[in-house]
């Protein structure tokens, strides 16, 4: 098992994150840190910990990151994975793991045969370490699909773990994933266009600890919802999308031919007039997980703004 984990300036809360590790219900793995640029104690506490882990079966491993962003720095280490590697798991600097995080997500891969594509994603405590405050992520309501990535991410990339042929389309993809908004958006997006099973926990698998220093935090209260839909109304739910899908189009030689005509009919909605957008993105059969979700989409997709 390989942990992937994206490392910038995270000292501050590193330690709580790599003890929860240890809790994850497996041994034998290997910890791939990539470090993008930092300049705190990080790699110093990376080093204690790897002493800490002496001769025992799991190993800790440190790299230099691209720094191009978070994204571009997770896709690095998916792109440098073995041609043919085993279960991949992602991991952020500042979470805390919940007991047997990484048993579970392998009970439910190994149900899968091992020469289809899967992966799991799982729900998440968003949390406050300051103040205690804890919500659980929501449940997802529909299913997870090539149709619904397009559009909205369930696939929250601190929960993903993917086995040995999803992480093999990963590595495939990796190089040509350039400007992408998000990488866990990119991989939901891809692995369900490419034919895998998404499975999702229905249990939270982590502590989502929130801090002013998240790259993305969580959805958050009426001030959050309020100030995402400015953005959508500014054009930046039109800028997240076409950058992913300009990714997905380069690397569209891995997904299923009924996927790759859905984004044709994404792509070409783009750029058509209000009649034919409406009508290409019916045919589509996008969807959110529920209905203001939905509501919100074709309100934006109505205005011009997708």
């Amino acid at each position: 098992m390989l942990i992937l984990m994206g490392l910038r300036n995270g000292a501050r809360h590193l330690e709580p994150q790599l003890a929860s590790l240890m809790s994850c219900g497996l041994e034998g793995w290997e910890l791939r840190v990539s470090d993008d640029g930092s300049t705190d104690a990080g790699r110093a506490i990376l080093a204690r910990f790897s002493r800490s882990l002496a001769e025992g079966p799991n190993r800790v491993v440190v790299s230099d990151g691209p720094q191009r962003g978070f994204a571009a720095n997770y896709m690095s280490m998916l792109a440098n994975l073995p041609e043919f590697p085993g279960p991949v798991a992602l991991a952020d600097q500042d979470d805390i793991w919940l007991p047997d995080r990484l048993a579970h997500a392998m009970q439910m891969l190994n149900r899968v045969p091992g020469r289809l594509p899967a992966f799991t994603c799982a729900r998440r405590i968003d949390w406050e370490a300051s103040t205690g405050w804890m919500a659980p992520s929501a449940t997802l309501r529909r299913r997870p699909s090539f149709a619904n990535a397009l559009i909205e991410n369930v696939a929250f990339g601190n929960t993903i773990v993917m086995n040995g042929a999803a992480a093999r389309i990963a590595r495939a993809a990796a190089p040509h994933a350039g400007g992408i908004y998000a990488h866990d958006w990119f991989l939901y997006q891809l692995l369900t266009g490419a034919g895998a099973l998404c499975l999702a926990e229905r249990s939270p698998a982590l502590l989502y600890r929130q801090h002013p220093h998240n790259a993305i935090g969580a959805p958050g209260g009426p001030r959050e919802w309020s100030g995402r839909k400015i953005a959508v109304l500014q054009g930046l739910y039109a800028l997240r999308i076409g950058a992913q899908l300009g990714a997905l189009e380069r690397c569209q030689h891995l997904l299923l031919p009924e996927n790759r005509a859905i984004l044709l009919l994404l792509a070409r909605a783009r750029r058509v007039g209000m009649a034919r957008r409406l009508q290409k993105l019916w045919q589509a059969g996008l969807y959110r997980q529920n209905w203001p979700g939905n509501l919100g989409f074709w309100g934006a997709a109505i205005l011009g703004k997708i």
